[in-house]
């Protein structure tokens, strides 16, 4: 996908495809796979990346409210990092703490709350 400045659509049905956004996919997609090639596109279709303002995801437990975790804003990394998000939550969660990824706090919901004390 590309990136757009778009507002997020109350439901799914509002996300617009665009066919101009999608021929650009395609011609890459043909451009390093000769299997891709000539292939036919059975679906068409556009969603939204969860991405945050600093571009890193947002893991942790959600300052001032007990038992409430969050695990978001991998953009288009989430297939990827989720199992080692999933451990993370877990140990979070089961332990009080995480001991499987270094720096997890730099991750914490809680810097976006710094932020807004701030300004």
């Amino acid at each position: 996908g590309e990136p757009q400045d778009l507002p997020v659509p109350a439901t799914p049905s509002g996300v617009d495809v665009r066919d101009d956004l999608i021929d650009n996919i395609i011609t890459a997609a043909a451009s390093i796979s000769s299997g891709l090639r000539g292939a036919e596109v059975v679906a068409k279709q556009a969603c939204y990346l969860p991405l945050t303002d600093d571009g890193l995801p947002v893991i942790g437990q959600v300052p001032g409210l007990q038992g409430v975790y969050v695990a978001t804003g991998h953009s288009c990394w989430g297939i990827l990092n989720g199992p080692a998000t999933g451990l993370a939550v877990a140990e979070l969660i089961v332990d009080g703490v995480c001991g499987s990824v270094p720096n997890l706090a730099a991750l914490s919901p809680a810097r976006f709350m710094a932020k807004r004390a701030a300004t």
